[in-house]
């Protein structure tokens, strides 16, 4: 079965990987610790005692709460593990919600590490020896402060407690000899400020909605458990670090505020799939050496369409777990990358001009039996069961769209989507062209089954090379939400996200659209008039055509579907009555943790955009002007030969000097806030952007005071 999913998500199966050369000799050494840093079910049932560990599985199901004995024995299981993989500390792991687009790629996840000691409190002494011990309350538990993270007002400094706990779904591993254990973060009061409570509520939902659906169409009723999957496709750029550091807007921002496109750039296609530069080889494999052993297994890595840019994509799993490895392998990359002199960027666009990097997220849902909503399988009732999925997908984005699309929302993602490299900012659903032929069929009357899943070949008319197996559907690489066979590719996530916060919100529509099918069967309509029913009034989301041409904002429109093309415009959205009454009613977030995340969504996004005005303006000002001025003065003998130098290193003060102004007189309630850095202080900064750009081509070469885009992309490529 894992053969067969890693065939269909990337092109091949795992003998095949070994066998291309993905991994050479030094690497197949690693192979032989694959898994060896993480405390999976397997390491688990081999440590613990059986009945121990039956009721712990059991509790992943039921929500059970361990008990202190059984919480005893498996603390003293993983310590003695963990010990044996060289830790020395231990960290509660959690996911604030930071957003994207920060600085420094990898920061998703916080901890801090406990030394693996306690106190002998049995000793009568006055001065306790110590040992190297892992209380079971401190495995399961910890308490830390919430104020200082963003928290959206649900924390204060007079009411600052906030608590981990070990999400028991995702297991511990060791890193730099330090244990570290996936938790939930919520505040004294029960609320979450974290992205890992919502997307573990949302696989509740999904699993208890599912279930639910599954009963009243009579399908799969064995089934105890639906899970979330989630694989990942990671883009990033690779550059020298030292060029890095010599970036104050890369080191601040994570994206250049300044700089000219070389010459070649990403033209003639040279990039994509092309040999990985040597440098860049070393760093990847390292990365998919030190992923392999923490339970991680990278299936994929390549050369990207970009010049310095990359991605790896590993095998997928259960969601949260996935969502968990995405965080660490951003961190893993940062660390790998700079053991070797180099940087990794996460931004979705480092180089303006150049293509944006994203995170598509590969995702489906399936029972603990082995059936998959979004599969059409080879018996009647897997079939009808994926009409009845993507019918549920369909009520979800149609009703819920703008809570799809702020799952995206934050300001790095602003600068990639619609931009003829990553989706537009209009959520629409793509099941396939004849998909989209058998829903109105279905609407028209037709039966549920009947959808021909044939797969198809491509046929080279040659003697040497043979016809080529085809999905079932063609690829639309437009689409924010296409069908790749087996699970629908939310291609809008953006590659400095924390994949939690998206899957939680698609998980989110998903289960209200299972528990909308099931209402109107269990009200009395048959499943094929109630799934006729929902495609009918959810049919204006499925669009089959091309996204990026310049009629489908227009058609959008017709068909009801939202184009909030901004971050401010999509965060308005976050916390509707409507995206409140869904919420409640899937217990993903409560009213006031809405509230919260949107707020938090806001403030985000004007940090990112305030550091962003205040980094281009001290660039200019210690740096850009002083090189104009000196560069300008070179001409004083022969002014005949300084052309248009006078009047663009003049625009270039201007400019910023009303970036200034504007920036100074930028309001300070939050939402007015965003819409003015967006609206007026952002365009600004273009205009200034140009006129920079404008003057690296005339500024005497050994003047410019930062590295350019021709040294950042391409000079570790030698």
């Amino acid at each position: 079965f894992c053969s067969r999913r890693l065939r269909d998500l990337f092109g091949f199966t795992m003998d095949k990987m070994f066998s291309t050369g993905l991994f050479n000799q030094s690497a197949a050494d690693v192979l032989d610790e694959a898994a060896t840093a993480v405390f999976d079910d397997k390491t688990m049932k081999s440590k613990l005692p059986a009945a121990v560990y039956t009721r712990f599985k059991q509790s992943l199901v039921t929500g059970e709460v361990t008990s202190e004995e059984d919480m005893q024995a498996i603390a003293d299981s993983i310590f003695g593990w963990a010990r044996s993989k060289g830790a020395v500390a231990f960290a509660h792991w959690f996911f604030p919600m930071r957003g994207g687009s920060g600085a420094v790629g990898g920061a998703c996840g916080a901890f801090k590490m406990d030394t693996l000691i306690d106190l002998e409190w049995s000793s009568p002494e006055g001065t306790k020896p110590f040992k190297a011990t892992l209380p079971p309350e401190r495995l399961f538990f910890g308490e830390t402060d919430g104020s200082s993270f963003p928290n959206g007002g649900l924390r204060a400094t007079h009411t600052a407690a906030a608590f981990t706990t070990w999400d028991r779904s995702s297991p511990c591993f060791v890193y730099e000899k330090v244990l570290r254990v996936p938790c939930s973060f919520v505040t004294h009061l029960g609320a979450c400020i974290d992205d890992k409570t919502p997307l573990l509520r949302s696989n509740d939902a999904v699993n208890r909605e599912g279930l639910r659906l599954l009963k009243a169409v009579n399908i799969g009723t064995d089934a105890k458990q639906i899970h979330s999957f989630l694989g990942w496709e990671q883009e990033f750029f690779v550059i020298k670090a030292d060029l890095y550091r010599a970036r104050p807007d890369l080191v601040n921002c994570g994206r250049t505020l300044i700089g000219a496109l070389p010459a070649r750039n990403q033209q003639a296609d040279l990039n994509y799939f092309a040999p990985v530069p040597e440098a860049v080889h070393a760093l990847l494999f390292n990365i998919q050496a030190a992923m392999l052993k923490l339970g991680c297994p990278m299936a994929v890595c390549h050369n990207e369409v970009a010049p310095a840019q990359h991605e790896m994509s590993p095998i997928y799993c259960q969601a949260t777990f996935s969502s968990d490895n995405n965080v660490l392998f951003m961190e893993v990359c940062n660390n790998e990358a700079a053991k070797l002199g180099l940087a990794v960027l996460f931004h979705e666009k480092p180089f303006a001009g150049i293509n944006g990097s994203g995170k598509h997220n590969n995702w489906s849902i399936g029972t603990d039996t082995g059936l998959n909503f979004f599969y059409p399988g080879k018996t009647d009732p897997a079939r009808e069961l994926f009409v009845i999925g993507i019918a549920c997908l369909s009520y979800g984005l149609m009703q819920h769209n703008d809570l799809v699309r702020c799952a995206v929302a934050h300001a790095g993602n602003d600068h990639r989507l619609g931009a003829q490299e990553a989706p537009p900012a209009i959520v629409s659903l793509y099941p396939g062209t004849g998909f989209e032929a058998h829903v109105d069929s279905i609407i028209g009357g037709g039966e549920l089954l009947g959808y021909k899943a044939e797969k198809k070949t491509a046929d080279t008319k040659s003697t040497a090379a043979m016809p080529a197996p085809c999905g079932v559907e063609d690829r639309n690489r437009t689409a924010p939400f296409p069908f790749c066979g087996n699970r629908f590719e939310f291609r809008a996530v953006g590659s400095s996200q924390n994949c939690s916060f998206p899957i939680a919100m698609v998980n989110t529509i998903m289960a209200s659209g299972m528990a909308h099918l099931a209402s109107l069967i269990e009200g009395g309509m048959s499943t094929r008039d109630a799934v006729a029913q929902i495609y009918k009034e959810n049919r204006n989301v499925i669009f089959t055509g091309n996204g990026y041409s310049a009629e489908w904002p227009d058609e959008a429109k017709r068909r009801g579907l939202p184009n909030r093309f901004t971050t401010p415009l999509a965060t308005a959205t976050f916390n509707s009555e409507k995206a409140k009454t869904v919420f409640e009613a899937m217990k993903v977030y409560s009213p006031e943790e809405c509230d919260a995340r949107q707020e938090v969504m806001y403030e985000n996004y004007n940090t990112t955009l305030s550091v962003e005005a205040s980094t281009l303006v001290q660039m200019i000002e210690t740096g850009i002007l002083p090189a104009c001025a000196t560069d300008l003065a070179k001409y004083s003998a022969m002014p005949s030969l300084k052309g248009e130098r006078d009047a663009v290193y003049t625009s270039i003060k201007k400019e910023t000097d009303q970036l200034k102004k504007l920036f100074a007189s930028k309001p300070h309630e939050m939402v007015a806030e965003a819409d003015y850095l967006c609206n007026t202080v952002k365009p600004q900064m273009q205009v200034v952007r140009a006129a920079v750009d404008k003057a690296e081509g005339l500024i005497q070469k050994d003047l410019y005071p930062f590295p350019t885009y021709e040294q950042l992309i391409y000079s570790h490529h030698s």
